[in-house]
């Protein structure tokens, strides 16, 4: 994938200088689209730096879902004495941040990429007319789940009424002005319209590896239950659980997901090799017997905590802490990311125990409990009753944390928090799940792209 990186970087060059607008969708070094889509080749190649884009460190390699579990109670930072990681463990960034800054500034280059096969990959002579439309899929599933990121953890969250969502870029063309940001209700529509269009054009079974029918079915999920739409979520959930290329893992397979690579959980997971280094490795794990020089983000002790109170659950041998002290190994390892010596752990984006998950949580107490107890029980852990469960907001709380012991380190703490309206109640009425726009973004846009409240 490595000899792909430099093609890339051209295509998806971004605002590198204080100069430009982050938003800026063109570069003086970019290669021209005649050059890049002349053949079916060039068109492979653009496929494949897409999906490089994800893997940035500044995004599913590390600090994206990393910022949104050490932002929470899952998480703490490091090892490092840094300003910008202490401001993310005490939970109060600002719009300077150095790593909110990189997040927001990749998945806008994950979008770029996006938009650059969606409007080029008709033209290219030659090519296989499924290919096609499964590559085109994958370009509007990406541009989907970029621009849900970005609203999760840079917009408010779902209101009709909410004014501060994204700032929607579905094309490379430079704008004349600078694009501000959409409602939260209009960015949910585009978001929502890409995953449908991913849906029609992806292949039904293009494996784990890459965005899959199947994927794009989990994603909307997703959107809907974050959105409200319940019933949106369970029949779209459904579609993904009756796949029969999918199926939870046994109680003693279990940690085969992180161990191995593209099991029958994983609906869609980036896949790192030794040449292509996932940043998980250095970020949440440390060699044995040495200082913590190279974490930045670990877990904190309240997920311990939350673990010890579930001494059946398999889940909870992934997560090794011993001691508070940040600056010895082993306190506050994440065993999810194993990679000790090649650094080639996955990222895992979207997995099935989360769809069931998603339906448990959108079919509710009555209907859901089935759901709620089938992933519990792969994964070592008694069934719920409804006596367990008798209001709706216990039975939202059981799903909260079955949630918590399955995706922990996987970038949903935070959001399913701010969703669920629990952040106050969790991590303090001061606390703001909202991330601030970069204000290299705010100055360079002369306010058009206004700021987040708070901030």
């Amino acid at each position: 994938m490595r000899k792909y990186i430099s093609i890339i970087l051209l295509l998806i060059a971004v605002a590198q200088t204080s100069c430009k607008k982050v938003l800026d969708v063109t570069s003086p070094n970019e290669v021209a689209d005649a050059t890049v889509f002349k053949n079916v080749a060039g068109l492979r190649s653009a496929r494949i730096g897409m999906y490089s884009t994800l893997q940035s460190k500044n995004y599913y390699g590390g600090y994206y879902p990393l910022l949104a579990e050490c932002y929470s109670d899952n998480g703490t930072t490091g090892g490092y004495d840094v300003i910008d990681l202490t401001d993310i463990a005490n939970k109060a960034v600002s719009p300077s941040n150095i790593y909110t800054s990189a997040i927001y500034i990749q998945i806008y280059n994950s979008i770029y990429a996006a938009n650059k096969i969606i409007e080029n990959a008709d033209k290219v002579p030659g090519t296989d007319a499924t290919e096609l439309s499964n590559i085109k899929g994958e370009a509007y599933f990406i541009r989907s789940l970029a621009s849900f990121d970005l609203l999760r953890m840079f917009g408010e969250h779902w209101d009709n009424a909410s004014a501060f969502g994204i700032s929607i870029v579905t094309s490379t063309a430079n704008p004349a002005t600078p694009v501000k940001r959409s409602s939260v209700a209009d960015s949910y529509k585009q978001i929502i319209a890409d995953a449908q269009q991913a849906v029609k054009l992806l292949n039904t079974d293009n494996g784990s590896k890459y965005a899959s029918q199947a994927a794009a079915n989990a994603l909307l999920a997703r959107v809907y239950l974050y959105q409200g739409n319940k019933a949106g979520a369970a029949t779209t959930a459904t579609l993904v659980i009756n796949n029969s290329n999918y199926a939870l893992l046994a109680t003693a397979e279990f940690t085969k997901i992180y161990t191995q690579k593209n099991t029958g959980e994983s609906v869609f997971e980036l896949v790192f090799d030794q040449q292509n280094n996932s940043a998980y490795n250095g970020l949440t794990y440390v060699r044995d017997d040495a200082l913590r020089t190279d974490v930045t983000f670990l877990a904190a002790e309240d997920l311990n905590t939350f673990f010890t109170g579930r001494p059946t659950d398999a889940r909870s041998a992934l997560v090794d802490y011993e001691n508070v002290d940040q600056s010895i190994q082993p306190d506050g390892r994440t065993e999810k990311y194993r990679g000790e010596t090649t650094r080639d752990n996955s990222a895992y984006i979207i997995r099935l125990a989360e769809v069931y998950l998603i339906r448990a949580e959108a079919l509710g107490r009555t209907a859901g409990l089935a759901d709620l107890n089938y992933v519990r029980q792969h994964r070592g852990m008694a069934k719920l009753t409804a006596a367990n469960v008798p209001t709706d907001e216990a039975y939202l709380n059981a799903v909260l944390n079955e949630r918590r012991a399955e995706l922990n380190f996987e970038g949903h703490r935070l959001f399913d928090l701010a969703r669920t309206q629990k952040v106050a109640d969790v991590l303090g009425d001061e606390v703001n799940p909202i991330m601030p726009i970069p204000q290299a973004e705010i100055s360079a846009t002369g306010g058009v792209v206004v700021q987040n409240k708070g901030y």
